[in-house]
């Protein structure tokens, strides 16, 4: 692959992140609709590799490509909410159980990491930076699995998470302290290869974070009355 392409591919790549970033994290309004101009302006990237990340987006459903009138954000309906909660605890929760199973050291360093990281930050009640980090963390479990499908699963998974969740957590300390004391659960019981206590932490986390942010719709869910 010569230069040309490749400088080509890491600004499509760039702009990706850049444009799904603003999406998740809502500097994009929801349903608004934005020219390819806007786009390249804000993001500052040209519209050869905007206009590919953008069909990408389209393709995973972040965005809807109106001929003639702009690129407008797609908002997450209920529905499809309710989808996303009940996919991510199931995904996640034997994430958790598979990770106590096959976790390598430099898994483990990974996720103390993360821990170590939100620990660290709370105080700044920084609610984007926080919740790159929480993430950061239920990915690092997802790759601790070693399965590059439950991986890249778990990443989308939160990618679409992140577009409707209610993102008021991190801006209270008391509850941001209250996930990360779940988080360390987690990872106690994974690092001490405990499956079961691993996949029951991680459902009992989500269901709590569920509660917090997301109740009218968790309450709708085919799962919040079964033991799962």
């Amino acid at each position: 692959m010569d230069s040309e392409n490749i400088d080509k591919q890491t600004y499509k790549e760039k702009a990706y992140l850049l444009i799904k970033d603003a999406i998740m994290f809502n500097k994009f309004r929801v349903e608004g609709i934005y020219s390819q101009d806007d786009i390249c302006n804000e993001i500052e990237i040209s519209k050869t590799p905007v206009r590919e990340a953008l069909l990408q987006l389209q393709n995973e459903g972040f965005v809807k490509i109106l001929r003639g009138k702009g690129v407008q954000i797609v908002p997450v309906n209920d529905g499809k909410a309710k989808d996303i909660l009940e996919t991510r605890l199931l995904l996640e929760t034997n994430n958790a159980y598979f990770a106590a199973t096959v976790l390598d050291k430099s898994g483990m360093i990974e996720i103390k990491k993360c821990l170590d990281d939100l620990e660290s930050s709370l105080h700044l009640k920084d609610s984007i930076s926080l919740y790159v980090i929480d993430h950061a963390f239920h990915k690092s479990i997802a790759k601790g699995t070693k399965n590059e499908i439950f991986y890249k699963q778990t990443c989308l998974i939160l990618d679409n998470y992140l577009r409707f969740e209610n993102k008021n957590v991190y801006n209270n300390l008391i509850d941001g302290k209250k996930v990360f004391e779940e988080h360390k659960t987690i990872a106690e019981a994974i690092f001490n290869r405990d499956c079961k206590n691993a996949n029951k932490s991680m459902k009992s986390h989500l269901i709590k974070s569920y509660n917090r942010t997301l109740k009218d719709i968790w309450e709708k869910s085919i799962l919040y009355n079964l033991k799962i």
